[in-house]
């Protein structure tokens, strides 16, 4: 099992105690659905029911239906287990990048370190003879493949500093 971070409980919703959780996770509406599982810190608990309401995803988990009995978690880690985590054809998930080649043309340019988030955008951490930066944006990342773990870059020599 894997699990893979995507939010904090940053408080409580109403009366009803419903989780108040934020991600910047880029598959959070596949993954906070009623049914799914997910880890409060390090307790499994199943999700009972998902809204997005400005910003956030009111969450309520195991039919819990009480403000006294979630107020503990505010703050708390949110993680999946990767493997719960249904996408379709092409799809994947930013962690999936970690790892995968850079390639432009038949030329080498280094692993994918992390993921980074400017706020606007996501960015590959890249380690090379020099480590560089690569926006995950069309005009840099032509194709991303998941089966021979590459992904096919452009324009990326004068990110190479």
């Amino acid at each position: 099992m894997k699990k893979i971070l995507i939010g904090y409980v940053s408080g409580v919703h109403g009366l009803r105690g419903d989780l108040k959780i934020k991600t910047k996770f880029n598959s959070a509406d596949k993954v906070l659905l009623s049914g799914n599982n997910i880890y409060l810190g390090n307790e499994l608990h199943t999700i009972t029911s998902c809204k997005f309401y400005k910003g956030a995803y009111l969450v309520t988990i195991d039919n819990i239906k009480d403000i006294n009995a979630v107020e503990h978690y505010k703050a708390v880690d949110v993680y999946i287990d990767r493997d719960e985590i249904k996408l379709d054809a092409g799809e994947y998930l930013l962690d999936d990048l970690i790892g995968m080649t850079i390639i432009s043309g038949k030329e080498k340019y280094g692993k994918v370190k992390s993921i980074l988030n400017n706020g606007i955008y996501s960015l590959l951490e890249v380690e090379y003879e020099k480590p560089y930066i690569i926006p995950l944006v069309p005009e840099y990342i032509k194709n991303v493949d998941i089966d021979s773990n590459a992904i096919e870059a452009e324009n990326i020599e004068g990110l190479i500093l």
